[in-house]
């Protein structure tokens, strides 16, 4: 048996220890104590009781929500302990992010991080860095740090480069940077990657194999979508070092808590190793002052490849089922991806671009039919990437021919972003009974820039149509992908009920979102989109005890000031965890 073959068993043999150490032991038992939990304000999102002052809760459950008065009498003579300590506080379901990276989370939060929009991470503000010259300005002043640090040949690793905002970007950029530096330049939507000359050498990536793919370009060090996916690997592995992996998750989960959040979904597990990324997460979940839960949707576009085929994606992805916990679910969902990234300009457009092009498939058409007719057949439900019109028009298509063969009325289709889309859309949306879960961060980073750049001012203002949506009676959910837009369901819910871009503008008000809506789309319409509407997303007797707690009502405060609004901490299954 060969050195690597010996490493890679011992690896497996290391990881299903692992994995089985975590479902055997799990997170702590909830406390079987009856507590009454009194604030200023609850806000249920339940339509017969939306308000309340008062919630009972048992073994990480609610039992018992209203005034103090009607909690003492549904308990009757049970004996409970009163807490006040949230009565300067409003309470609010446990705030639910169905679509975030952890994957990706942990690799680019300990790197360099060079965007056109500020990020708060756990190392600090980054500053928002916005030109060709000052982007690449800041490479030369990251590459002069890491020479004063003592490390002459150390990788600089950078995540943010957004064309709109960035200029063009090339390896002989990169080489001006330093030709003795391996330089690796991560474009904002992930999508996309650029490297320099001595980058490409440390990996051993050839000009033969950018030659051989369509969406790889040896001179300018690029690859994009389909690109990045088949010659990407030896950068994934440096990005996925494990101590560098595991600092990472450690501050995702900082990120996650901060962000007033008690559950988050990955959407498209794996992204690389399935033993591997829920071994990593089952070590940082298995703390006991881990304050979420984490749900893990199948990947189907990463199965159907490596396995060879739907059928084998779908048997692969039933196989995972077995490894969820009550910490770590994996559902009976699969993803899979249509068009492009809104963030590469790649997403297909029925109208071009202003440059002529209309975007780019991640999976043929073919290879998607092939996914949703096996997945669905196998009564999975399906999250489908789709950003642009024209990918939307395939997908619709592809959801109506299904459904006309199978309509399986239970079965849950979410369509995942929805960056750009028509009316006549919408309304095709509803009628098929499908729903969305949209990123309402879009219009703010987007918006001002794109109306110049790709789209134009008309299509710019319409980015993220969440307007057009409720008035087509679609359900809505949220989601911030992060990391594409920052974990905070309150900066999502500011940006649908405000349209406030980067400039200061208001784009495409008709678009706007009423705060009901926005509200339930990151608590009870986010549960259901990942199928655990009868565990969390509201407050009501038999749900677990998940509350985000705030400083002040969504509603009592000026719409423009909702991101401010401070975030104590979160409970979970009825334990306190304030933030730091």
């Amino acid at each position: 048996m060969g050195r690597w073959r010996r490493l890679a068993l011992g690896a497996a043999v290391a990881v299903a220890l692992l994995v089985g150490w975590w479902l055997a032991t799990g997170p702590p038992a909830p406390d079987d104590t009856l507590r009454v939990l009194t604030a200023r304000k609850i806000l249920t999102i339940e339509s017969d009781r939306p308000e309340a002052t008062a919630v009972a809760i048992a073994a990480g459950r609610i039992v018992a929500v209203g005034s103090l008065d009607e909690v003492r009498e549904a308990l009757g003579d049970r004996p409970f302990e009163l807490d006040d300590s949230f009565r300067g506080h409003v309470l609010v379901p446990g705030f639910i992010d169905p679509h975030i990276h952890p994957v990706l989370a942990a690799t680019i939060l300990p790197i360099e991080i060079v965007s056109a929009m500020e990020w708060t991470t756990p190392r600090g503000r980054t500053r928002a860095v916005r030109g060709r010259e000052a982007f690449l300005a800041r490479l030369r002043e990251l590459d002069a740090q890491l020479r004063d640090e003592g490390g002459p040949e150390d990788w600089l690793s950078v995540w943010g480069y957004h064309e709109p905002y960035h200029g063009a970007l090339s390896r002989r950029d990169l080489d001006a940077v330093s030709e003795s530096r391996p330089i690796f330049v991560w474009q904002r939507s992930v999508h996309e990657m650029f490297f320099n000359t001595r980058a490409l050498e440390e990996l051993g990536m050839s000009r033969e194999a950018f030659d051989a793919h369509p969406q790889a370009d040896w001179e300018s060090g690029h690859l994009w979508e389909r690109g990045t996916l088949a010659l990407a690997t030896p950068m994934t592995r440096v990005l996925a070092a494990p101590l560098r992996y595991r600092r990472g998750l450690a501050m995702m989960s900082e990120v996650i808590h901060r962000g007033g959040l008690t559950t988050v979904a990955e959407q498209g597990f794996p992204q690389v190793s399935a033993a591997a990324e829920l071994a990593l997460l089952a070590l940082e979940m298995h703390k006991r002052d881990t304050p979420y839960r984490f749900v893990l949707v199948p990947n189907a576009m990463f199965l159907h490849r490596k396995q060879g085929g739907a059928l084998e994606a779908e048997s692969a992805a039933a196989g995972l089922l077995r490894w969820g916990s009550d910490r770590i679910r994996i559902p009976r969902h699969a993803k899979y991806y249509a068009d492009g990234a809104i963030f590469s300009q790649l997403m297909q457009m029925s109208e071009p671009y202003l440059d002529g092009h209309h975007g780019e498939w991640m999976m043929t058409p073919d290879e998607q039919w092939a996914v949703l007719s096996t997945f669905w057949e196998n009564d999975w439900d399906l999250h489908i990437h789709v950003n642009g019109d024209a990918g939307l028009d395939l997908v619709l298509d592809q959801i109506e021919r299904l459904r006309a063969a199978d309509p399986r009325p239970e079965g849950r289709i979410v369509l995942e972003h929805y960056g750009y889309a028509r009316d006549d859309q919408h309304r095709r949306v509803r009628e098929l009974g499908v729903a969305v879960s949209n990123n309402a961060y879009y219009v703010h980073e987007l918006a001002p820039i794109y109306a110049g750049f790709g789209l134009g001012p008309e299509r710019a203002a319409d980015i993220s149509p969440l307007g057009g949506l409720a008035r087509a009676g679609v359900a809505i959910s949220f989601h911030s992908d992060f990391p594409m837009a920052p974990a905070e369901p309150l900066t999502l819910v500011w940006s649908a009920v405000n349209r406030i871009a980067s400039d200061g503008r208001v784009w495409g008000p008709e678009q706007r979102l009423a705060l009901d809506l926005a509200l339930r789309a990151v608590t009870l319409e986010a549960a259901w989109s990942i199928g655990l509407e009868d565990e969390i997303g509201s407050i009501r007797p038999g749900k677990r005890a998940d509350f985000t707690v705030l400083g002040a009502d969504p509603y009592e405060v000026a719409p423009e000031a909702i991101r401010e609004i401070e975030i104590w901490g979160t409970v979970l299954d009825g334990r306190p965890h304030p933030i730091p």
